[in-house]
């Protein structure tokens, strides 16, 4: 092989590096042929000792990369440095393989310790949120008394509170809306309106009441209210310019209520929590009970109509019809449960991604390491090619 056809070849695989950087290369080695000859060494000879010009683009290329790497030191241009000394012979390729597969495992590291981190943090800042500050809502159960109609209903709404609405009296809730007609009855002497009780003394027989600051007893005798009470009871409540008395469901111990057709609701507080209370409500030979809020939390619901029933709870909800039983179960919600895994995913995502910091610490120094000795192997050969 001629010098020209030498360094013909040795360009054109050297064509992937900066135009500047193959120039310099190629006037480097027509010094060295220049030298070479000048000493009485024949074309010939000079080849036969720099050897396979693919190979020695190789090389080349390989020393190009590693400078390119020292003047930027990137991942991107160390993968270069990596890539071109294992393309130099087969055994390298061979670790270059398993090695690019280790990447990519870490790299998965990183997206699912990333993943199990985020989740973890917004578990627990979301229920740490509803638990400290009672937002975002989540699942609960409530019911509601129509204005007119007693009807007790299951809706997923999310706070948790009675409400009261228009009346509606006349149209019952279809059960592909989620809802439940459990009684309707015609009761105007009260009903629930948000979180207190609105009551119509001049349309009952007879209402008492225990509250929180003692008992008051109102009697309804042919028109003339009769009120009897102990300590600041009275105080309690709000009288409105229709003749509607109204107090908070918070202040009621125990309510027993008659009106003159004899129908009658009863309502008695069965723990410490305000909204824990056992309701009987009999209206025209109907007969409704239930109970809200039985773990104390007011999301709790148990209501029976004869062979009937409706139980909510947090996380299930049993319906029995006669013989037929049907029973729900859901996820926990905020529970202990969700917080304790919450913080479970945040510990595993944060171990997860120091470990792979770690993991990349250490590979890079492998690296960099190994690409320094390999290189100096190189360095040394040409140098040996070009003395020889």
């Amino acid at each position: 092989m001629t010098q020209d056809a030498f360094i013909q070849q040795l360009r054109h695989e050297l064509r992937s590096l900066p135009k500047k950087v193959v120039d310099e290369i190629v006037a480097d080695y027509h010094e060295y042929f220049g030298d070479a000859l000048a000493a009485g060494r024949s074309e010939a000879e000079v080849v036969a000792a720099l050897g396979d010009p693919v190979k020695l683009a190789r090389e080349l290329k390989a020393q190009a990369n590693f400078r390119q790497w020292e003047t930027r030191r990137s991942f991107g241009n160390l993968m270069r440095v990596v890539a071109s000394v294992a393309g130099l012979g087969l055994l390298q390729l061979l670790l270059l393989i398993p090695f690019m597969f280790y990447l990519l495992m870490l790299t998965i590291g990183y997206a699912v310790s990333g993943a199990l981190t985020v989740a973890g943090f917004v578990t627990v800042v979301a229920l740490g949120s509803h638990h400290v500050l009672g937002w975002p809502p989540f699942h609960s159960v409530p019911f509601t008394f129509e204005s007119s109609d007693v009807r007790t209903d299951q809706q997923a709404s999310g706070n948790g509170n009675s409400s009261a609405s228009k009346d509606n009296s006349n149209v019952a809730p279809a059960p592909a809306q989620g809802n439940l007609s459990l009684a309707i009855a015609n009761m105007k002497v009260f009903r629930v309106d948000g979180d207190r009780f609105v009551l119509r003394p001049d349309a009952a027989r007879r209402i008492s009441i225990v509250t929180l600051a003692g008992p008051i007893d109102i009697k309804n005798e042919d028109g003339k209210l009769r009120i009897s009470s102990v300590g600041g009871a009275r105080d309690l409540f709000q009288v409105d310019s229709d003749g509607a008395w109204s107090i908070a469901s918070a202040d009621i111990i125990a309510l027993d209520l008659k009106d003159d057709e004899w129908n009658k609701v009863s309502v008695a507080r069965i723990g410490a929590g305000s909204k824990s209370m056992a309701w009987d409500i009999r209206n025209h030979g109907e007969h409704v009970s239930f109970v809200q809020g039985m773990d104390g939390s007011g999301k709790s619901l148990a209501v029976q109509s004869g062979s009937d029933s409706v139980v909510i709870d947090r996380d299930h909800m049993s319906i029995r019809r006669g013989a037929h039983n049907v029973v729900m179960v859901g996820s926990h919600g905020s529970g202990i449960g969700a917080m304790i895994s919450g913080f479970a995913l945040l510990v595993a995502g944060i171990a997860g991604l120091w470990l792979c910091l770690w993991l990349t610490r250490i590979t890079w120094r492998g690296l960099v390491r190994y690409v320094q000795r390999q290189l100096d192997l190189i360095t040394a050969r040409l140098d040996e090619g070009q003395s020889a």
